[in-house]
């Protein structure tokens, strides 16, 4: 990863999120608070690739995954930060995120707390120390497949994963497989949208003529052979056999990613 978090901190957010999102890591850091970057711009933390002229995209809002054990310091911090807290949010949904609201920039950051909450639950709890700026490329390339209502941001952030980044394991700058299967080989409704969402990157490639000079067309079919190939748990396969006849994701009231 080519991004250092930077020391220091000043009082008023900056304008680029990217530089604002590690000044808000920094501060964490400095206070031992476990925060990592999650969305559009941890992926841009990560791969070369995301400032492709045909990846690049706007980095917006932010979000960030933490610890519920740490509300309190991270309310603290963010006030210290110069944030605004969403207290009627906050007070009804703070045990298992939070919203903070930039005054300067308008923009907002969502604090998940122990787990991503959106389609799909993916369960970080004992996972936010493995990366020391971003959750794990296996959990950030996850918290993209769950997406059922995805976009063109996220598709592209799939492909610059992906191109940069090989399955495999036991390496810091690999997708780690294991983690993937272990998710995928449990939830059926898991599986059934990371599916899709497969699919739906290779023909977004096919689309925008970029099969070519992106390799993930077949990284992404290796990995999802191994899919195909592992053991399944007795709860995926219940599930399976209901199938589409229920639905099997969620759909969250806010539908703004980045």
């Amino acid at each position: 990863m080519e991004q250092a978090v930077r020391r220091g901190t000043s009082m008023q957010p900056l304008e680029d999120v990217r530089e604002e999102v590690q000044r808000i890591l920094a501060a964490a850091e400095e206070r031992d608070i476990i925060l990592r970057a999650l969305g559009g711009v941890a992926v841009y933390f990560h791969c070369p690739s995301a400032r492709h002229r045909a990846l690049q995209r706007t980095y917006r809002d932010a979000d960030l995954a933490g610890l519920s054990a740490q509300k309190r310091a991270i309310e603290a911090l963010f006030a210290d930060l110069g944030y605004l807290a969403d207290r009627e949010f906050n007070a009804l949904h703070g045990h298992q995120r939070l919203y903070f609201w930039d005054p300067v920039n308008q923009r907002q950051i969502d604090v998940f707390l122990d787990m991503l909450r959106m389609s799909h639950t993916l369960d970080l709890r004992d996972r936010l120390t493995l990366d020391r700026l971003t959750v794990s490329l296996a959990d950030l390339l996850l918290s993209k497949l769950q997406i059922w209502e995805i976009n063109e941001k996220d598709l592209t952030d799939i492909v610059a994963l992906v191109h940069d980044h090989p399955f495999g394991r036991g390496n810091d700058e690999t997708i780690d497989l294991d983690r993937l299967l272990d998710v995928l080989t449990s939830d059926w409704g898991w599986y059934r949208t990371a599916r899709e969402n497969v699919e739906r990157t290779k023909a977004f490639l096919a689309h925008h003529d970029l099969a070519a000079e992106f390799d993930v067309v077949e990284r992404l079919d290796q990995f999802w052979r191994q899919v195909e190939a592992a053991p399944k748990s007795r709860a995926w396969k219940m599930r399976a056999v209901i199938g589409e006849r229920k639905r099997w994701y969620e759909l969250p009231e806010e539908v703004r990613r980045d």
